[in-house]
């Protein structure tokens, strides 16, 4: 009877860990695939200068959600030094800097492979 309880208390312990990487997945995966994936991304639209105010505002939006997310794989400190520099990029070019400096900054910063490389898990 011992050995239900255990195993029934570490069943319900492992749910809210089941919950907060499937946030977690939602999350990076809606910012991948809604703002940044494609030649004709949002993401892409604010770096060759053809998004609108609205459009970039939106992207700003949309990946700031990453914000206090968990890496997938790899260093969390790693995964939340390039979050932060993707944000902090994100919202100079948001706030109106549109110069060749903060557009390279936001393209540097939102490199697929970069963060792929380190934090997507391997199928």
């Amino acid at each position: 009877m011992k050995k239900h309880t255990l195993f029934a208390a570490i069943a319900l312990a492992a749910i809210p860990l089941v919950s907060v990487a499937d946030e977690n997945h939602e999350i990076i995966e809606k910012v991948m695939k809604d703002g940044m994936k494609g030649d004709e991304s949002p993401l892409a639209r604010v770096l060759d200068g053809t998004a609108s105010e609205k459009e970039t505002g939106s992207l700003a939006a949309l990946i700031l959600t990453m914000k206090g997310t968990k890496a997938p794989v790899g260093d969390q400190a790693k995964y939340e030094e390039k979050v932060t520099e993707l944000i902090a990029a994100m919202d100079a070019v948001s706030g109106g800097d549109k110069g060749e400096k903060a557009i390279g900054r936001l393209d540097k910063a939102s490199n697929c492979k970069a963060c792929h490389t380190d934090h997507k898990p391997k199928k």
